[in-house]
C-alpha cells in the first residue's frame, strides 16, 4: 500500500519505515455491493422479478459492516518498524527497551516461553494467520509482535535492535532460520 495513503488510521512514524503491514483494504467495502449487483443481473437475466429494494438494504447494512471491520483492523492490524520504534496497533515499543530478538520456533523444539507471553498491541490474542515474534524487554519481560509474515519481521528487528545498539539481536547465538 502507498505511504501517500492518507486513510491511515494514525500519523506515519518519523523516520524510515523497515516494516510495514496494514489491516484490510478499503477496497473490501465494495464486496457486498457487488455480489448484490450481480445477484440482480442473474435475475434479470433469469427473468425473474428483480428484488431491487431488499438487494439495496443488503448491499447497503453489509457495506457498513464492512466498513466498521475495515476500520478495525486498520487501527489494531497496523505494524510498523522504524529505526528507533516498534508500533503494534496503538502500542508503541521504543527499541532501546528491547535486549534481545528471540528465535523463531523451530521444527522439533518444545514451545518456547515467549509463545504464551503477552502479546503486544490493545488485542488479548494473535490474530488468525498471523504469527509471532518473540522480544525480550529491558526488564526482564516476553512480548510478542506479531504479523502475517513473521521471518522478515524478525530479521528487521534483529537489525533495527542491533542498529539501537542497546540490544543483541538474536540471542544464545541462535540461528534465526525458521526452518
Amino acid at each position: 500500500m502507498p505511504a501517500s495513503e492518507p486513510d491511515r488510521p494514525g500519523p506515519e512514524p518519523e523516520g524510515p519505515i523497515l516494516f510495514a503491514e496494514d489491516g484490510w483494504s478499503w477496497a473490501w467495502i465494495f464486496a457486498a455491493p457487488l455480489f448484490c449487483a450481480s445477484a440482480a443481473v442473474f435475475e434479470l437475466i433469469a427473468g425473474a422479478p428483480v428484488h431491487w429494494l431488499m438487494l439495496t438494504v443488503c448491499a447497503i447494512a453489509a457495506a457498513m459492516c464492512h466498513g466498521v471491520m475495515i476500520a478495525a483492523t486498520r487501527v489494531h492490524g497496523r505494524v510498523r518498524l522504524t529505526p528507533t520504534t516498534y508500533i503494534q496497533g496503538t502500542e508503541e515499543l521504543e527499541l532501546d527497551r528491547v535486549e534481545e530478538v528471540l528465535p523463531l520456533p523451530g521444527d522439533g523444539r518444545p514451545e518456547a516461553s515467549w509463545e504464551t507471553a503477552r502479546t503486544l498491541g490493545e488485542l488479548r490474542e494473535i490474530p488468525r494467520r498471523r504469527r509471532s515474534v518473540g522480544l525480550r524487554l529491558d526488564t526482564g519481560a516476553e512480548v510478542r509482535a506479531w504479523t502475517r509474515d513473521p521471518a522478515a519481521l524478525h530479521s528487521a528487528l534483529e537489525a533495527a535492535v542491533r542498529s539501537v545498539g542497546t540490544g543483541t539481536g538474536t540471542g544464545s547465538g541462535t540461528a534465526s532460520d525458521p526452518a
